[in-house]
């Protein structure tokens, strides 16, 4: 007749044990602690994305330039004001602001979704010395800024092409390239969360 031995506590690995909320060695090697990883990889496709339509938007805005200082240097009341030429790069310059808004919203979700794992993870170390609380906060800081950049963005795209004379058209445009530098520090953000989780420099 067989017996059935109910295996010892101390037999059975450790692996089977661990809670998925428990660090097998190194903080951030837990379910949740690999989550935030993943979502932090995310964000930094989020914001690569954010820059390089910032940079495309510069070059239509000088594009933009050039054709109404064309305009206003002609001082003609036969020159058309709005040729096909800037209403082109006018819309161009309206979708790459969508696409700014499309990031923000991405970014929103995205935190959404790391808060659930607050309750869960707590003051746990996820990344080399942060926690989610301080993810979170970061996070959140350059979501902020991203929507503040947004809305002045937007109100340039809707005003360049109707600027009546030079100093208002390099304004728009001053004011398009100064917006970044003004936020330097949600690079700096960016920058610290890439090196808390090991992330390859872009």
């Amino acid at each position: 007749m067989s017996t059935t031995v109910t295996p010892d506590r101390s037999t059975l690995s450790k692996s089977r044990l661990q809670s998925p909320r428990t660090p097998l060695s190194p903080a951030g090697t837990t379910v949740g602690a690999v989550r935030v990883r993943e979502a932090i990889e995310k964000f930094c496709d989020l914001h690569k994305k954010w820059h390089n339509t910032i940079r495309k938007g510069t070059q239509y805005c000088s594009g933009i330039e050039s054709i109404k200082m064309g305009i206003l240097e002609a001082q003609s009341e036969e020159k058309n004001p709005y040729p096909a030429n800037l209403k082109l790069y006018c819309g161009n310059l309206s979708v790459l602001c969508g696409i700014l808004r499309d990031v923000t919203s991405d970014l929103e979700t995205l935190i959404g979704q790391l808060e659930v794992l607050h309750i869960a993870l707590k003051d746990e170390v996820i990344g080399r010395s942060w926690n989610l609380v301080r993810v979170l906060d970061s996070l959140r800081t350059i979501l902020e800024r991203y929507r503040s950049e947004v809305s002045l963005r937007k109100v340039i795209t809707e005003n360049i092409g109707h600027a009546c004379d030079k100093t208002e058209m390099t304004l728009h445009v001053a004011f398009w390239e100064q917006l970044t530098n003004q936020n330097e520090d949600v690079d700096l953000l960016a920058r610290m969360l890439v090196v808390e989780f090991g992330l390859p420099v872009a």
